[in-house]
């Protein structure tokens, strides 16, 4: 875990997308989860079926056509410090690829782990970081 949605417009390549792919994995690396913790789904919508305020709250500029939405479900207890570490870097890995960081919007969503499995019925062991 984290597991990793983003909803953007449809207008994103594949390459385009193996590059998001790797920033956001990027990031989770550079936080201490496993290199092997990799979950991800991208779901690119039609302009039409992606609609978001161009400036809601308070941006200094509109969002573009490449704005991403990005929800991130985590282990429950997540602390609010590793969440804001987490989105400063998928925001300064994104921004590498060429996103700009008024396009990126992160949101989190805590889920216990008992809640799931990963494969096989087998439910989620302990998070353990690696060092950072």
């Amino acid at each position: 875990m984290p597991i990793f949605t983003v909803t953007m417009k449809s207008n994103w390549s594949a390459p385009e997308k193996d590059r998001l792919s790797a920033a956001i994995h990027a990031a989770t690396i550079a936080m201490g989860y496993p290199e092997g913790d990799f979950f991800q789904r991208f779901i690119a919508l039609r302009p039409d079926d992606f609609r978001v305020s161009p400036q809601y709250p308070g941006l200094p500029k509109p969002r573009t056509e490449q704005t991403l939405l990005i929800e991130v479900l985590l282990s429950a207890g997540t602390e609010t410090s590793r969440k804001k570490k987490l989105a400063l870097h998928l925001v300064k890995n994104l921004a590498e690829e060429g996103v700009d960081a008024n396009d990126i919007m992160v949101f989190f969503v805590e889920t216990d782990r008992s809640s799931g499995s990963f494969g096989g019925g087998v439910f989620a062991p302990p998070v353990v970081f690696d060092s950072q």
